[in-house]
């Protein structure tokens, strides 16, 4: 079985063309607000970034919506209380049938109580070093790092010996994982389910 972080999880979905938001309840309640209370937008979503976060984070999501390639960001907000929260977020584009991007989906979930006070630093140089390859490898691993608590190298580990076990190349498993955990959320379930279901035995070491 594996050990999640608990904690909030929220998900969202930025719609390109028309600039429009969707957040999850939870994703609401992340920053510090009840359902409804605000309408989310891309300026509230920068204004709540910790200031010493905000340059990096702003970037690469920013990116995202226009390149739509993966991202994996561990990096802190403060919310409508002015409560600093630690977060976790993952996301990527969804291209049509002539290849431009149209949506970016993706999830953020707050660490701020799991006990990783530890390994903040090295989760936090790990995932920028991701960030600035978002390669699909990178955002497995951010996947792992966020719901396991692993840092990069452990991370990494588990989907090596995954795909050993699974006979598959290492990059076809981190395809199954991320599109296994978009269908999930598509199905209106928990994503984070999607690392038993692929990774499976393999995470009898963890």
């Amino acid at each position: 079985m594996t050990t999640v972080i608990t904690g909030p999880y929220g998900s969202f979905v930025y719609q390109v063309a028309d600039r429009r938001w969707w957040w999850s309840d939870d994703l609401y309640r992340i920053h510090g607000f009840e359902p409804g209370d605000v309408v989310p937008t891309t300026d509230l979503l920068v204004a709540h970034k910790h200031p010493d976060d905000a340059a990096v984070a702003t970037a690469i999501i920013l990116n995202a919506f226009t390149s739509g390639e993966p991202f994996a960001l561990w990096h802190r907000i403060i919310d409508a209380r002015l409560r600093t929260r630690f977060v976790v977020s993952v996301g990527d584009g969804v291209l049509d049938e002539d290849g431009e991007l149209v949506e970016v989906r993706g999830y953020m979930v707050d660490v701020t109580g799991s006990k990783r006070s530890q390994t903040a630093r090295e989760v936090d140089e790990a995932v920028r070093r991701s960030a600035e390859t978002r390669g699909t490898i990178e955002q497995a691993k951010g996947v792992l790092m966020a719901f396991l608590g692993l840092d990069e190298g452990t991370a990494f580990e588990l989907l090596r010996r995954a795909s050993q076990n699974a006979n598959v190349k290492l990059r076809e498993l981190a395809e199954r994982l991320l599109t296994t955990m978009e269908q999930m959320r598509a199905d209106g379930l928990d994503p984070r389910k999607a690392v038993d279901e692929v990774l499976g035995d393999s995470l009898g070491g963890e």
